[in-house]
């Protein structure tokens, strides 16, 4: 089993995740309570944490130490099963209201300091649980409602170049490789990043520990945001990528 390191400040998904656990299942074998829970009742409890960002609490990183061994407990969990499987698998899930993929160009966002650090015009999917559901399926529907229709996306893992955030670290990587600045924030520039790659993946861990993190880089303080699941921003689309409709 992995045990993966935890950074600090905590983010404040993470932190609002533990605080849940600790209420849902007390300090009584956490380990234990935390591996009977399925994938997806995991994954529920992970999306609802993330939507506290817009209940008005304070949702900045700091240091928790008091929770550190529900973090230790989450973060040894998370490296077992689908949650913690860092690669990009196919088929990937994607609702949309467009039968065929739209041509993907991709841009920088706006240069403010309180717009999100993702790819405008990106393609975007999400991995696919064992259960079935999309680990994107409980923003979709707080986002978006019931409307638009579920695809399957298939395509051959082998031939994209990926770029995998699965820790703050990775993020501060991406930044320093492509780094755009402006108003006293640094971002990945994604027009740079769609030079050389197909795809960046957010992984359940990165989610956890990097969303919402400051992180120094050699550009100054970057800060992922927006993402809030488990999801891939395609740059480019590969040869064969193929969308097949969800029938229920």
């Amino acid at each position: 089993m992995v045990d993966r390191t935890i950074d600090q400040p905590r983010s404040p998904a993470f932190i609002e995740l533990c605080l849940l656990l600790r209420d849902f299942f007390g300090d009584l074998d956490l380990g234990a309570q935390l591996n009977a829970l399925t994938d997806e009742d995991l994954c529920r409890h992970i999306a609802f944490a993330v939507s506290l960002q817009h209940s008005g609490r304070d949702f900045t990183a700091r240091p928790a130490p008091e929770l550190d061994h529900i973090a230790t407990a989450v973060l040894r969990r998370l490296s077992t099963g689908s949650l913690g499987n860092t690669s990009l698998r196919s088929p990937q899930a994607r609702y949309a209201t467009d039968v065929t993929p739209r041509t993907v160009q991709v841009a920088d966002g706006p240069p403010s300091t309180t717009a999100p650090d993702k790819p405008v015009g990106a393609l975007w999917t999400s991995s696919i649980l064992p259960e079935g559901a999309s680990m994107w399926q409980w923003g979709e529907l707080a986002e978006f409602g019931p409307d638009r229709p579920l695809f399957t996306v298939t395509f051959d893992p082998a031939d994209i170049r990926l770029f995998t955030i699965d820790s703050p670290f990775d993020y501060g990587r991406l930044v320093n490789r492509y780094p755009r600045s402006s108003d006293g924030r640094v971002q990945v520039c994604w027009t740079r990043a769609a030079e050389d790659l197909d795809a960046v993946h957010l992984t359940v861990p990165g989610l956890l520990t990097a969303q919402h993190v400051p992180v120094m880089t050699s550009h100054g303080t970057a800060i992922l945001t927006g993402w809030d699941a488990e999801s891939t921003a395609w740059l480019h689309l590969p040869n064969a990528f193929e969308m097949t409709p969800v029938t229920t």
